[in-house]
């Protein structure tokens, strides 16, 4: 049942409105404004009958601070008076109230503005728990996207990335080199290629076992990722091969990269078991074809890391297209 607090220093108004109400509500009773706070900072009513005129604390004193309290900030306050000048409604509805009923009382439009503003005061509590309700599964979804996004970038990289190197895949290298090559037609800017291959690879795995060779990748892979700008991408081709794609560089900027890297890796210690291992690396470098392509142009790298495989390994060979 409804609780409404009757606020009124006349007993036979409180009887009144107490006789009218009653079966219908719950009625609380104060005789003062002060009491009247207290009172619903207590029991919470549902609304407030109030009188305007009460010793100790006038009705809108009251009601002025039952809408600045949080607690009570959300009840309705219907004044009720004898009064029916203007300045007091204005006052009545600028402290706070809802409504502003004259003596005597109507039961009719009592019960009915009664219960208008109950219905206001469920509504908008029923709003509040619908908006708390909604911010709860709005907040609840963010964190599944959240989730969501983090499994899919997961997913993306495991598709993308060689799983023993870490590296990038050819499938993600192929859809780096689209884009550069729609850069490269925008603003002209060259890039190359260079094709790695480990050096007598084989002989790793013949002789300490294939865990050795997948060791000698991993190392080998690790130092092409410290070798490359942020721009540049490194993957792993297949096998023992490695293509690194050089984001706007020529031809002698790309060699320069390659010399490094081949130095790193002859001059790396490797080991594995305790064993040392002579690891060298042979680069073959090429640079962006438009005529050739993508397929082109990589096909031209690795003709120049076959020529550097020829003349003895451990040396990088740059492609020069035929006149």
């Amino acid at each position: 049942m409804e609780k409404i607090l009757i606020a009124d220093d006349v007993p036979a108004n409180i009887k009144m409105l107490g006789e009218m109400l009653r079966g219908q509500y719950e009625i609380l009773v104060a005789t003062n404004g002060e009491k009247a706070v207290k009172l619903a900072c207590q029991c919470s009513p549902d609304l407030v009958l109030m009188d305007v005129m009460m010793p100790e604390m006038d009705g809108f004193t009251a009601c002025g601070l039952l809408k600045s309290a949080q607690e009570t900030s959300g009840i309705p306050v219907i004044f009720i008076t004898a009064s029916n000048e203007e300045d007091d409604i204005v006052k009545g509805f600028t402290s706070g109230g809802v409504d502003y009923i004259t003596k005597p009382f109507n039961p009719t439009e009592l019960h009915a503005r009664i219960k208008t503003h109950l219905e206001i005061k469920n509504s908008r509590e029923s709003l509040k728990q619908y908006s708390r309700t909604l911010e709860t599964v709005n907040n609840e979804l963010n964190e599944k996207n959240a989730l969501l996004a983090k499994a899919l970038e997961q997913i993306t990289r495991m598709a993308s990335t060689d799983h023993l190197t870490g590296l990038w895949n050819r499938i993600h290298m192929m859809e780096k080199c689209r884009e550069e090559e729609v850069r490269f037609k925008r603003k002209k800017r060259p890039f190359c290629f260079a094709m790695c291959d480990i050096d007598h690879f084989k002989k790793f795995n013949d002789t300490y076992g294939h865990e050795c060779g997948d060791h000698v990748l991993r190392s080998i892979s690790a130092i092409l990722k410290q070798s490359v700008r942020e721009q540049d991408v490194a993957s792993r081709w297949g096998g023992e091969e490695f293509l690194l794609l050089l984001s706007e560089s020529g031809v002698e900027g790309a060699q320069a990269v390659a010399g490094r890297i081949r130095q790193q890796i002859a001059g790396s210690a490797l080991s594995y078991n305790n064993v040392y291992l002579s690891v060298t690396m042979t680069i073959g470098v090429a640079a962006y074809d438009q005529e050739d392509g993508i397929a082109g142009s990589i096909r031209n790298a690795d003709l120049a890391l076959y020529e550097g495989k020829n003349g003895g390994r451990d040396r990088i060979a740059v492609y020069k297209k035929a006149p």
